[in-house]
């Protein structure tokens, strides 16, 4: 072999094919279905079966046509580094301060690894949440202890979010814009310090709070809602893959029910975009929705799990949208950016369509409500924001390519500089607040009255998957569930007892 040809050949070793990535997300995801299924109490025969079918959907994704790009390795391990460190500053194996909200994904996280699966609680209900990301590091966590599945669970979401930060660098050409990407994707937030400052909170907490809304910035979602986050983020992405042909319709469509595990309102966000790609690529439609059907069937339990009870839970339109603090919400939050758009119609990044739906997206989730405060909100968006995110990067790289687009990249980088206070302020608390403490409690112990949106009867579960005979958890859980007193962001109080 020539010079040449072992330089060429010492390349392509150092590259993965964002195939391999991609798959490989997929495959954790539907891992996440069948221990779902074993936490039911399913039978063995039945987990075998899944277990084959899911072996069978990645290996037709993976013969498909249209799969294009290539990753280095240089940038995975990169992406991955990154993940680690966000999710590491986001409280996450307990080595830096955590938000209150992991102290229920603790709680739930202990009752899963030392309960036998399945169980109930005392008066007959089930936990009923996206289980998605407790599942794996639970079952190591009945091997080798809790502790185990707490940096388990900080393993997994690197894996995750590293594969995701690489696929997302496959959409820009050179390094250099793949570190603009990165670095702007970290920093995107609203200008919340402004309306915060607006509405006379203080500066030194939480800022997202002040409308009574919100769309979180990127690493608020990191810190605070990894689960949500990976889910919204894989299916914006995985659309803009898609439209950029770097990989197959199926794979899109596959990854929607997929994703329920982790988050049903990250997925809700996604749909949109999914039933546009369906309708974009009519020709292929037959061939590829059929492999996506068997994604469905693997997900029937889950979606079925998920809708156990859901008329209990809060909907409609929620009492915290005022048309007053609306248009103000809006102008401060994705103001500047929806501005940047116009100035580049009527050619924006990824299509005129693309930018249409996601706009809307934006400006309609704040009138929906499904379960507690504005969780449909925060999540519902997460997918748009995405691709909103990655449709600014694009502008900020390529500005002279608009007659306008000077303009449109001023107002971007106006928009997300004043936007840094607020992940600045999240990873201020982490390095200064103290890590948090030890959940010791199961769920029970954090949320003595429970929450409809992580409970329900056993008796109302589909007879599909219902446990015929669970365990009764029966575990005393000591009070206070923390020897630690934990910091709450938002009030700035510190307490013994779940805030919410």
């Amino acid at each position: 072999m020539s010079d040449t040809g072992r330089i060429m050949a010492q390349g392509r070793g150092k590259a993965i094919a964002p195939r391999s990535l991609a798959l490989a997300l997929l495959a954790m995801l539907g891992a996440m279905q069948i221990g779902l299924w074993a936490f039911l109490g399913l039978p063995v025969a039945l987990l075998l079966t899944g277990t084959a079918a899911l072996a069978g959907l990645i290996w037709s994704l993976a013969v498909l046509p249209g799969w294009h790009g290539r990753i280095s390795l240089t940038s995975w391990l990169i992406a991955t580094l990154v993940a680690f460190a966000i999710l590491l500053l986001g409280g996450e194996g307990r080595w830096f301060y955590a938000t209150p909200d992991w102290q229920v994904r603790y709680a739930v996280l202990r009752d899963l690894t030392e309960q036998p699966w399945p169980f109930v609680y005392q008066h007959g209900e089930m936990l009923r949440a996206p289980l998605g990301i407790y599942l794996g590091p639970a079952l190591l966590g009945k091997l080798w202890g809790f502790h185990a599945a707490e940096q388990a669970l900080l393993l997994q979401n690197t894996l995750l979010l590293g594969m995701l930060l690489a696929l997302g660098g496959d959409l820009f050409e050179t390094a250099r814009q793949r570190w603009i990407a990165l670095g702007f994707f970290w920093g995107f937030s609203g200008m919340d310090v402004l309306g915060q400052w607006f509405a006379g909170g203080s500066l030194r907490l939480h800022l997202e709070s002040w409308a009574g809304m919100q769309f979180s910035s990127h690493v608020t979602q990191a810190f605070w809602a990894p689960q949500h986050a990976l889910a919204g983020w894989l299916l914006g992405l995985f659309y803009l893959l898609w439209r950029e042909g770097r990989l197959p319709l199926a794979v899109l469509l596959s990854a929607l029910p997929l994703t329920a595990l982790l988050s049903p309102l990250a997925l809700l966000g996604g749909v949109p975009f999914g039933v546009y790609a369906m309708f974009k690529d009519m020709r292929s439609l037959w061939r590829h929705g059929a492999v996506a059907m068997l994604a469905g069937l693997i997900s029937l339990p889950t979606l079925l799990y998920l809708t156990t009870s859901s008329g209990a839970l809060v909907s409609g339109v929620p009492h915290h949208v005022h048309l007053t603090g609306y248009p103000l919400f809006i102008v401060l939050e994705v103001g500047a950016y929806l501005l940047a758009l116009w100035f580049t119609r009527p050619d924006p990044p990824f299509g005129r369509m693309t930018m249409l739906m996601t706009v809307a997206l934006l400006l309609l989730v704040p009138f929906g409500q499904i379960g507690d405060s504005v969780d449909f909100t925060m999540r519902a968006s997460i997918p748009a924001l995405l691709i909103l995110c990655l449709g600014m990067v694009r502008i900020v790289i390529a500005s002279r390519r608009w007659p306008r687009g000077q303009q449109a990249r001023g107002w971007i980088l106006a928009a997300w500089l004043i936007g840094l206070a607020t992940p600045g302020g999240e990873i201020w608390r982490a390095l200064t607040w103290p890590a948090s403490p030890e959940v010791s409690c199961g769920y029970p112990g954090v949320v003595p009255s429970g929450m409809q949106t992580y409970q329900a009867p056993r008796d109302r579960m589909s007879a599909v998957i219902r446990p015929a005979h669970p365990a009764v958890r029966k575990t005393v859980d000591p009070a206070p569930c923390w020897q630690a007193a934990w910091r709450d962001p938002i009030s700035g109080q510190s307490s013994l007892l779940h805030p919410y």
